[in-house]
């Protein structure tokens, strides 16, 4: 009984820890700069790193991922409305490195560049470690590069957008360092002639998941 005792103290001191105990507290009309470095590691299907391919002259489709991994990088500045919500803006660059498709086994990688804006949404603003929700839409430029018998580019602007989890520590009156897991969509939907004259469709999405690992400034 006594060590059921003292691991249920340990546990309400934890999550007291997560909820009520002061950790730099943000106040309404507090700014923050963010930079962030980007992991995404594709995985299959189309609502995690893969597009569908469709040879449309030659009656041929398959999928083929964006590239692996995907690495890159953002810039954050946020505004505080009140301690629990904080508005701004997000602008990102990320590179899926060349990889061979599943389907059709040629090379392919991508470049994407999303301008958003974006929110932050604090379930505990006093706590040493905050929890946040992570949301941001916007607009995504989407280049994808495939080796068929050439170099072949398509290009497609549309909608992007983000949902995810953080998590942050501020160490020090200005600094402070988070964690997000997010989940990203991207409209993605083009169709072009390449050197061969086939009229290729890249279509549905780019969607993949990433994780961001991120320092904090408070102005």
């Amino acid at each position: 009984m006594y060590w059921k005792n003292k691991w249920c103290a340990g546990l309400a001191v934890m999550l007291l820890g997560l909820t009520a105990v002061p950790g730099g507290a943000y106040e309404a009309n507090d700014k923050i700069l963010s930079v962030g470095a980007i992991l995404s590691p594709v995985e299959l299907g189309s609502d995690w790193g893969e597009v569908n391919v469709e040879d449309i002259s030659r009656y041929m489709a398959h999928d083929a991922k964006l590239g692996e991994p995907g690495v890159g990088f953002e810039v954050q500045a946020f505004y505080f409305l009140n301690p629990h919500v904080a508005v701004g803006v997000d602008l990102s660059h990320e590179w899926f490195l060349k990889e061979v498709s599943s389907g059709w086994y040629v090379n392919g990688w991508t470049h994407q560049q999303r301008y958003m804006l974006a929110s932050r949404i604090y379930a505990n603003p006093e706590a040493p470690y905050k929890v946040y929700l992570a949301l941001g839409g916007g607009v995504a430029l989407t280049k994808m590069t495939m080796e068929f018998t050439t170099e072949e580019s398509f290009k497609d602007t549309g909608f992007g957008y983000y949902a995810g989890l953080g998590v942050e520590k501020k160490w020090g009156k200005h600094w402070g360092l988070g964690l997000e897991a997010r989940y990203n969509g991207n409209d993605f939907d083009v169709s072009r002639r390449v050197g061969n004259n086939d009229l290729v469709h890249i279509y549905r999405q780019a969607n993949f998941l990433s994780a961001v690992l991120q320092v904090n400034y408070q102005l």
